[in-house]
């Protein structure tokens, strides 16, 4: 798909530093916004490849690129960057490290990440993008320089994603469970992904539907289909009567409780929390009807 416009100042940015260029870049805005493409955009100019390339595939010498892992980023990968950016560069004179959604790093990880923020290796890069800057260490963002990436307007959205070949009413689906994030959208459309309510409306038919629904669900990041699932709980919630609305508070603050554990506990039996999670949901429509599917116009 072409570069959406609400992208054209930090993509900018990012391709002039040239001699300018910070050791460490952290680039931060809502995500499914862009962000990935900003430092997309900086490793592949920095290792001077074509820039519609996905670094992310790339296979180079001086190039990394971590992303979480069961939905963390944990100390051993990132000991593993910091190796690699003590290392002499083989190719492009340079090494660059992107370390994909930087706010998922617990804590150890942040803290050996710290050394190489403090000493940056010459000729070493990092970028680091997020879309919780506040989740990072202090000292972490502040030894970054900042790019902020800013949200597009309805029009620059909507016509992006049809001029992309991406159908705008199955789109409204995902808008409401990726928080209207256009390149989420434009992924599941890519992936050819049910929209998640399919398999929610499934679960919350019976308890045996919840089980199946969450056989078919366990290969999920499960921080990732449960930011997705609170997004769509949020959406029901605001539309729902006083009656409705004490019950599903509680199962998202339940979401909630899991989400963190998922991010903080490696050793979280995640298919079975996943399955418990299901079957409250299962539980919680038994005793009041399914309301209509979460939809945005676009």
């Amino acid at each position: 798909m072409n570069e959406p416009p609400w992208l054209s100042d930090a993509l900018e940015n990012v391709r002039g530093m040239g001699a300018r260029l910070p050791h460490a870049l952290l680039v931060n805005g809502p995500r499914g916004w862009g962000g990935e493409q900003v430092v997309n955009a900086l490793a592949l100019d920095l290792m001077h490849l074509e820039s519609s390339r996905d670094a992310r595939g790339v296979a180079h010498p001086d190039l990394r690129w971590l992303q979480p892992e069961d939905g963390v980023i944990k100390v051993d990968a990132i000991r593993h960057i910091v190796e690699f950016l003590l290392q002499t560069p083989q190719a492009a004179g340079r090494k660059i490290a992107v370390i994909e959604d930087a706010e998922r790093m617990n804590l150890n990880a942040a803290n050996a990440l710290l050394k190489s923020l403090e000493e940056p290796p010459r000729e070493s890069f990092i970028a680091l993008y997020t879309s919780a800057p506040e989740q990072l260490l202090p000292t972490v963002r502040s030894r970054c320089q900042t790019i902020r990436v800013q949200p597009g307007g309805n029009d620059e959205v909507r016509d992006w994603l049809q001029a992309g070949g991406v159908d705008l009413g199955q789109a409204g689906f995902w808008a409401v469970e990726y928080g209207g994030a256009p390149f989420a959208i434009a992924l599941a459309a890519e992936k050819g992904q049910a929209p998640l309510w399919s398999s929610l409306e499934k679960a919350a038919r019976a308890p045996a539907a919840a089980r199946t629904t969450g056989d078919a669900l366990r290969e999920e990041d499960l921080v990732d289909l449960l930011e997705r699932w609170l997004r769509i709980t949020h959406w029901l919630l605001r539309r729902m009567g006083p009656s409705g609305r004490v019950p599903l508070l509680d199962f998202a603050s339940e979401m909630h409780n899991v989400r963190r554990a998922a991010v903080v506990n490696t050793g979280l039996n995640r298919t079975m929390q996943l399955q418990r999670l299901l079957l409250l949901w299962a539980e919680l429509w038994r005793r009041a009807p399914i309301p209509a599917a979460p939809k945005v116009v676009l």
